[in-house]
């Protein structure tokens, strides 16, 4: 199998290169059967993180690609994605945030499920590897499934030897067949930052390709998003609030409108109004929240 793993980063070196070993170690156990070449853009680094990386010798081709620093993550995964697609042709295209690290059995567990999707569903799909926090092994990310429609409220599926399927994924490990990218394309490059991964994975899951959760877990990766920082947006003044609701490391609504307006377009008006609630009411947002979080 040839597989394109597909990259980005920004000031991150030591992540980076931990990730890039331990994609290493995982492809040096299995060369028999797959080949590997790695599509990393470099967002514009001022920490030597392309330096670092090409300095070093990996069981794979490296090619990197020179962002201008304003890709985010979505910008640097297409920019990748596209250079991939103008070097060959791939049998999948394996998502890598570079703060995960594989484990070993990522690329067993990605043959056997494309073996499993075929077998039963006639198609290769899209298989979706689940990470755990490196301290205490919880879940952190992978596939979900949307269990209330108006709040978009989410269940992940997690690894428990058995295939699952999901309708949604995050795109820290998440494998996409080229049967998919025929139909569905690439990531779509509106995105400012993160929400590509969940529009992507979502949409194939509507066109009905199958979102396949992994046996087991395949790697780990601290989950950075559990505290939402919402006690010091609260202390924010209104200007400074209002940059927050559109920057793309913050609450970037321009993201999570496009999201709604692409999947769940009945959701647009509401999200477009509780977004401004956030910013002007951020008590009344908060209160509006939990009630309905609890109630829907």
């Amino acid at each position: 199998m040839n597989i394109a793993v597909l990259m980005t980063c920004y000031n991150r070196k030591d992540k980076t290169v931990k990730c890039l070993e331990a994609l290493s170690n995982a492809i040096s156990k299995c060369r028999e059967y797959i080949k590997v070449d790695v599509f990393l853009t470099d967002d514009g680094s001022t920490d030597g993180t392309a330096e670092s990386i090409c300095s070093n010798i990996y069981p794979f081709s490296l090619h990197l690609i020179k962002g201008n620093g304003n890709l985010y993550w979505n910008g640097g995964m297409v920019a990748a994605w596209e250079a991939a697609l103008q070097q060959g042709k791939y049998d999948g295209y394996l998502w890598l945030n570079n703060d995960t690290y594989i484990y070993p059995n990522l690329f067993d567990e990605l043959l056997e499920a494309d073996d499993y999707s075929f077998k039963t569903y006639g198609v290769h799909g899209i298989y979706v590897g689940s990470t755990q926090d490196p301290i205490t092994k919880k879940f952190t990310y992978g596939g979900f499934n949307f269990v209330s429609k108006w709040t978009l409220r989410d269940e992940f599926v997690h690894p428990d030897g058995k295939y699952h399927l999901c309708q949604c994924a995050h795109g820290n490990v998440t494998f996409i067949s080229s049967d998919v990218v025929k139909k569905m394309g690439i990531l779509y490059s509106g995105y400012l930052h993160g929400g590509g991964d969940h529009d992507y994975t979502y949409l194939a899951y509507k066109a009905g390709y199958p979102l396949i959760v992994l046996k087991s877990y395949v790697g780990v990766c601290e989950n950075d998003h559990e505290k939402d920082g919402y006690d010091d947006f609260m202390n924010m003044s209104l200007r400074k609030r209002i940059k927050y609701l559109y920057s793309p490391v913050g609450y970037n609504l321009h993201n999570t409108l496009l999201f709604q307006k692409r999947c769940f377009p009945y959701r647009y008006p509401f999200v477009w109004i509780m977004g401004y609630v956030k910013a002007l009411f951020p008590n009344m947002y908060i209160r509006i929240y939990k009630y309905i979080r609890s109630n829907i």
